[in-house]
This record gives C-alpha cells, sequence and structure tokens, in this order.
C-alpha cells in the first residue's frame, strides 16, 4: 500500500508541475496577445543605413528600425514592420493600413492634411559631392552656376529652382544614387545632390570608393524630418509625440545616427 500511494503521489505530482507550466504558457501567450502593436510602413527601396533588410527582405536594421523599435518600447508596444513601395506608402498610411511611417515630410506627401504629424525626428541631410581631385562645393547655389549637376529623377531642388528655370545650371537626372556616382567618375557631370544616408549607404557597399569622392561640409539642403500617424490608428498624436521627444531628451536619438556615421545637424 506504502508503494501504491507514493505512485499515486509522484502522479499527482507531475500533473500539478504540467498545469502550472501549462498555465505560465498560458498566462504569457495572453499577455503577449494583449500586448499593444505599432505597424510600421517603411520604404522598401531604401537601404543602409535607413534600413538593413536580410536575404528575405525583412527588416533587421537601419535608423529606422532602431528609432521605431525605441519608440515602441516606450510606448509598451510591439513594433511590426511592413515594407512599401514609395507610391503605395502613402495610401497605406492615410487607409490606416499602418499606424504610422517615419522619415517623411509634410512636403514629400501628396495628401499631407489627410494624416497627422508629429514633432520633428532625424533630419535628412543633403549633400553636395565631387570627384576628390575637384574642388568642393560649400556655397549653393553660386559655385554651383555654369555647371552640370547630377540629380534625381523626380526630387525637387527648391534651392537652385530658379538657376535650373534659366538655365545656369545644367540638370542631369538619374533614377538611382549608384547611378549618379558613376556618372560623375565618369565625367558626365560636375557635381551630384544626395542625402548623407545615400551616400553612406553608397559608400557602405562599395567602400573603396570612398577616397575617389569629396562630400561637402556644408548642408545643401537640411529637411527635419516627421513621422505620419494614420487618422484611423488607435495610436494618439499627443502619445507618439511625448515618446519621441523622450527619445530626443535622453540622447538615443542622437545615438542612433551616430551609430550609423550621420549627424543631427
Amino acid at each position: 500500500m506504502k508503494t501504491q500511494h507514493s505512485s499515486v503521489a509522484i502522479v499527482v505530482s507531475r500533473l500539478a508541475g504540467l498545469a502550472a507550466l501549462a498555465f505560465c504558457w498560458a498566462s504569457s501567450s495572453l499577455a503577449l496577445a494583449a500586448e499593444p502593436q505599432l505597424r510600421v510602413a517603411v520604404y522598401e527601396n531604401l537601404d543602409y543605413p535607413l534600413n538593413i533588410f536580410d536575404k528575405n527582405h525583412q527588416l533587421i536594421g537601419g535608423v529606422q528600425k532602431d528609432f521605431t523599435d525605441q519608440l515602441a518600447k516606450k510606448l509598451s508596444a510591439q513594433a511590426s514592420y511592413a515594407p512599401y513601395s514609395r507610391r503605395r506608402i502613402e495610401s497605406v498610411v492615410i487607409q490606416g493600413d499602418a499606424d504610422i511611417m517615419c522619415y517623411s515630410s509634410p512636403a514629400w506627401f501628396d495628401l499631407p492634411k489627410e494624416v497627422s504629424w508629429t514633432v520633428a525626428t532625424f533630419p535628412q541631410v543633403e549633400r553636395v559631392v565631387v570627384m576628390a581631385d575637384k574642388t568642393s562645393i560649400e556655397m549653393v547655389p553660386q559655385q554651383l552656376e555654369g555647371k552640370k549637376i547630377v540629380l534625381q529623377l523626380g526630387y525637387h531642388y527648391p534651392q537652385i529652382a530658379s538657376q535650373l528655370t534659366e538655365g545656369k545650371i545644367k540638370r542631369v537626372d538619374l533614377t538611382d544614387v549608384p547611378s549618379m556616382f558613376r556618372l560623375l567618375a565618369l565625367g558626365g557631370g560636375d557635381a551630384m545632390v544626395s542625402s548623407d544616408g545615400e551616400i553612406e549607404g553608397y559608400f557602405k557597399n562599395f567602400p573603396e570608393k570612398r577616397v575617389l569622392y569629396k562630400v561637402s561640409k556644408t548642408p545643401f539642403s537640411v529637411v527635419q524630418t516627421q513621422c505620419a500617424l494614420s487618422h484611423k490608428s488607435t495610436w494618439k498624436l499627443e502619445q507618439i509625440n511625448s515618446a519621441i521627444q523622450f527619445l530626443q531628451e535622453t540622447g538615443e536619438m542622437d545615438r542612433i545616427m551616430r551609430k550609423y556615421g550621420l549627424s543631427m545637424r
């Protein structure tokens, strides 16, 4: 009888243990399911340092992910990411299929009033690039007049708009940054204009090319980017702004920019 009682006790103990494990698993699953989601739309065609994708095109790093991961953490939320083309990303946020997209600006949106705009986040700094054996261009538009400038197709450059219209600056349009660098190296232009992020992305992929070019210290332009929050999102603009300001005040945003070789000014 003693042996039988011992066996029963062991069985009861094991069942109790299994029940406890099941309870813990269920509790953690419920907690995970209850964690609010921050659905983030990102540009699918922006690579390092803004976005870093793996071979399956899943976002695994970059300025945008580091920033929105920290933003979600401050909101006690779980960030989920989906890449979209430039043509679709605006409508995705407007329609509420994503809560938010960052590294944007009302000036870049076709329908800026259809979303809510946060406080400023990261600056997009554009600079002038020339070949290393040329004189650096630090004064715009004076030093650009009479020159052939390689620019991105479809982009607007208000700093030199009148000079382009009057023919004082010759515009050469290309669709992607690597082609702009190659054309400059071949002598197809005197200078090119691109953002810090795109310039660093090119040098990340082609580190041996960095010595061939000279990048202006003086910005060509600075746009204080913002996040666009969907009117249909359950998140409130005040919540997002408060979290962004916390990341600014604690130096987290500056740390993220320095990590990827970018500047806040």
